[in-house]
């Protein structure tokens, strides 16, 4: 595809340039000069049409080409895509199995750990009630007694990941979320208006339904808002 990208604009730009300073000079006082305010809009409107049909065909062709490569870089990268994608999946796979282990060792270590730490206190507890019926010392039974109460204190025991390091290879967590109940969220946005941010307006809907309603539409907190444009024909 032959791509011809050098464009001669400048006889219509020369043109649109004084164009501007022409329409801050107009002053619409009575039929006549609104009626050549008209003829200008149109005479805009003809100009924009020079210009399309000057550079459009120039702008069709770039895009035309553009399209063309971005297309065949695409297939040119679809099957590294694709490979990346199976590799990926293979790593996160393996690392959060790597992870579930080390939670579930973590845990059952942990969990040996406080048995082993219950297992010293009942036995000191023991001890002590022990040495109260041999002494007849109350104070000892009382705390005894009071240690049997007390919580267990077990530290928190870090296991290791396994997965090897990698330089230039990292995991990074995505976190997102998911609307389970519209009328809740409204219900707790409404009750929490720092939350309110959540709530998002369809405005397409909106805006369709103040086409068809119009100056009718009666809706709490929203109003209907109608702006006036001109449009302009060609000569």
């Amino acid at each position: 595809m032959t791509l011809e990208l050098v464009v001669d604009g400048s006889r219509v730009t020369e043109r649109a340039l004084a164009f501007p300073d022409q329409a801050r000079a107009l002053r619409i006082v009575n039929a006549q000069s609104y009626q050549f305010a008209c003829e200008f809009l149109k005479g805009i409107k003809a100009l924009r049409e020079e210009i399309a049909d000057t550079f459009d065909p120039h702008i069709k062709r770039a895009f035309e080409a553009h399209r063309a490569l971005v297309k065949e870089k695409r297939e040119a990268e679809a099957p590294l895509a694709d490979a990346e994608l199976i590799a990926k999946r293979a790593l996160v796979a393996f690392d959060t199995e790597q992870e579930r282990i080390r939670r579930e060792e973590q845990q059952r270590l942990e969990a040996e750990a406080r048995r082993q730490a219950e297992e010293r206190q009942l036995m000191e507890a023991i001890a002590l009630e022990e040495q109260a019926q041999a002494s007849g010392d109350a104070g000892l039974a009382m705390e005894a007694a009071a240690m049997l109460d007390q919580p267990v204190m077990t530290p928190t025991i870090a296991v290791a990941q396994s997965t090897p390091k990698v330089s230039g290879i990292s995991f990074r967590e995505t976190w997102s979320g998911q609307l389970t109940d519209l009328a809740a969220l409204i219900r707790y946005a409404a009750a929490n208006p720092q939350f309110m941010n959540l709530l998002q307006v369809n405005q397409v809907a909106l805006n369709g339904l103040a086409r068809s309603m119009k100056g009718q539409l009666q809706v709490p907190g929203v109003r209907a808002i109608v702006t006036k444009d001109v449009a302009a024909g060609r000569r």
